[in-house]
């Protein structure tokens, strides 16, 4: 015989469970229940290869929500395709800098705007609010939605869905594919191609095999050419050094007599001047005897005259060859080229 169930124990163990299963939600999910969330919706014209439900959604490198569905859409008359992408951005994330512009505070900005989250979404749209498909990681090739404010980027708009619409604009990868469509490849190939067999034609032209041999004779024509040199320059080093040697010793020979012969000059200078004063008083006794009219007093005076200027020019070439000694070699001109 089965006892009896207790009904209101079996009524407290439910409401336990409930509320142990309430609290494990709460924090097992970071109050995410209670979290204000935002549907958007993105066209992306390309391929989203890489993208998958339940990537992150980004705001300048923070999570901001996560992408819940990828389709692919088709215009049955023009036969385009684009590829909607739902992403679920939660409220609350972004939280407002306090007076001080240093301490944030508790209100977001969604609170301080006081507006709907559609209304806020389209008015960041306005402002420059884009999305790009960027590389989770390069190993694995995911990727993520990464949003931004671009202004200088023209806004899309594809408007085929009743949520708030994000526009889009190429990813990095997209832009450098077209900018490498844009490149003439062919082009550069033939050309490379070309520079590639005129490289190999002028490695291989006889001229450039034979130059290793020129090299060799040149070498070896500047070697007995510089032997040559050094054999003739050695001699005429040793006469040159012997010639200066001679010359030094005659430079001396010439300074000693000139000094010398600038001492006898001296000497006969100072006694042809004794001899002019002898001669000037003799003619003054004379001319007190004789008349000063007289010729032998002219010629007298004539004679005296030319001693003196014979006096004078004795002087000047002693002095001039006690400041040029070397004149007695050279001449008065210098050396003769």
């Amino acid at each position: 015989m089965r006892a009896k169930a207790n009904a209101p124990l079996i009524g407290l163990f439910v409401l336990g469970a409930l509320a142990l299963g309430l609290g494990a939600v709460v924090a097992l999910g970071a109050g995410m229940l209670f979290t204000p969330t935002l549907r958007c919706i993105m066209f992306f014209p390309n391929s989203v290869s890489g993208l998958e439900v339940g990537a992150p959604v980004l705001f300048r490198g923070v999570p901001l929500g996560t992408v819940k569905g990828i389709r692919i859409l088709a215009d049955p008359q023009h036969l385009t395709f684009s590829i909607p992408v739902v992403v679920e951005i939660l409220g609350g994330r972004v939280a407002l800098t306090g007076s001080d512009q240093k301490k944030a505070t508790a209100e977001t900005l969604l609170e301080a705007r006081k507006t709907s989250p559609e209304a806020l979404i389209r008015l960041l749209v306005r402002k420059g609010l884009r999305a790009q498909l960027v590389t989770q990681s390069f190993v694995t090739g995911q990727l993520a939605i990464a949003l931004d404010l671009m202004p200088d980027t023209p806004e899309r708009l594809v408007g085929k869905s009743d949520l708030v619409e994000i526009p889009t604009v190429p990813s990095m990868l997209e832009k450098l594919t077209k900018t490498i469509e844009k490149l003439p490849l062919q082009k550069l190939v033939d050309r490379l191609i070309s520079a590639i067999t005129g490289i190999e034609k002028l490695v291989n032209a006889p001229q450039v095999k034979a130059m290793p041999g020129k090299i060799d004779e040149t070498l070896t024509t500047a070697t007995a050419m510089l032997s040559a040199i050094k054999t003739k320059v050695n001699p005429l080093a040793r006469t040159l050094e012997q010639t200066l040697d001679a010359y030094s010793g005659l430079a001396q020979n010439v300074d000693r007599r000139a000094d010398g012969l600038a001492a006898s000059a001296t000497t006969a200078l100072k006694a042809v001047d004794a001899t002019l004063k002898e001669a000037r008083g003799g003619l003054t006794n004379f001319q007190k005897i004789a008349n000063a009219n007289s010729p032998t007093v002219v010629d007298l005076n004539r004679a005296l005259g030319e001693i003196a200027n014979a006096a004078r020019a004795i002087r000047e070439l002693a002095d001039f060859l006690e400041r040029h000694p070397e004149a007695l070699i050279q001449g008065k001109g210098g050396p003769r080229k």
